[in-house]
């Protein structure tokens, strides 16, 4: 029975070290509301916002 606690031990500490973080860089605890702090999204080219719009044209005929 010692094996198998011994593996299960083992398998709860790695489970537990998956969750963090590689990089190790503290994340910010306090949000402000509606206030994104990301990177800023790219454009869009037009080739890929006519997609979009052929895309959900299609959506809603069903």
């Amino acid at each position: 029975m010692s094996i198998v606690r011994t593996v299960l031990l083992a398998f709860g500490a790695v489970i537990l070290l998956a969750g963090c973080q590689e990089d190790g860089t503290p994340r910010p605890v306090h949000l402000d509301k509606g206030v994104y702090r990301g990177a800023a999204d790219t454009p869009l080219s037009a080739e890929q916002v006519r997609a979009l719009q052929q895309r959900t044209a299609y959506q809603g005929v069903r």
